[in-house]
């Protein structure tokens, strides 16, 4: 276990415009979420609804930068679509959201409101730095709930130096780094693609932080953005 303050990210991947947005929180103590936050929680809802129907949500620019990404490392989108469309489809469609623990729930808020998918990591389970690459063949891959991915080789990953941590670009996190009651340490980790912008990342990160702030007792890092070109 190598216990670093702040991990790097570096891309192998080559393509233009991704980006990484990092917070580490601290001393976190996962809980689930209180009632206030589920009306909070209620009221974004709402918004949320009124901002934008499932139709147009097909043709959203940010996911479908999202979308074209996936195509070109071999991978169906409306099959396998990011955290953040994923969850912002079900709010349209009327349904709630899962209750898991208070910063899952947070998280999952967050990114429907940006559009921007999150991924999460329990930094004590991390062995050294992460990298964005493509998926060995056969490379094998336990997504949180226990289902096994066999990889075909195409697949854009987020990974450490042992394993996936993350298959697709914040589609399923792993089994191995999941959040659980125990964590202490975590790092959220906001995912660019070619059509987001640093003001929207930026912008997606505030949000994220104020939600953070507003309901979970931990300490918050400054954010860093790690990118593809620098």
């Amino acid at each position: 276990m190598t216990h670093l303050e702040r991990p790097n990210i570096r891309f192998e991947v080559d393509r233009p415009g991704l980006s990484v947005g990092m917070v580490i929180l601290k001393d976190i103590k996962v809980g689930q979420s209180t009632s206030s936050f589920e009306m909070y929680e209620m009221e974004t809802f709402k918004e949320i609804r009124s901002s934008m129907t499932l139709e147009e949500a097909k043709d959203d620019p940010i996911f479908r930068s999202y979308r074209d990404l996936y195509w070109t490392f071999g991978m169906d989108p409306t099959k396998l679509r990011v955290s953040s469309e994923a969850v912002l489809r079900r709010i349209l469609k009327g349904l709630n959201l899962w209750r898991i623990s208070d910063i899952v729930d947070i998280i999952n808020l967050a990114s429907a409101y940006h559009k921007i998918p999150i991924g999460l990591i329990d930094a004590s389970k991390l062995k050294g730095n992460l990298v964005i690459r493509t998926a060995s063949k056969g490379e094998v891959f336990q997504r949180i709930g226990g289902k096994t991915i066999v990889c075909r080789g195409r697949e854009i990953v987020v990974a450490d130096d042992e394993k996936i941590v993350c298959f697709g670009y914040a589609t399923h996190d792993s089994e191995r780094t999941m959040i659980t009651k125990t964590s202490k340490r975590v790092l959220v980790l906001l995912y660019g693609a070619k059509g987001v912008s640093k003001p929207m990342m930026n912008e997606a990160l505030r949000i994220t932080l104020d939600m953070i702030d507003q309901w979970l007792d931990c300490k918050v890092s400054e954010p860093l953005i790690f990118d593809s070109e620098s």
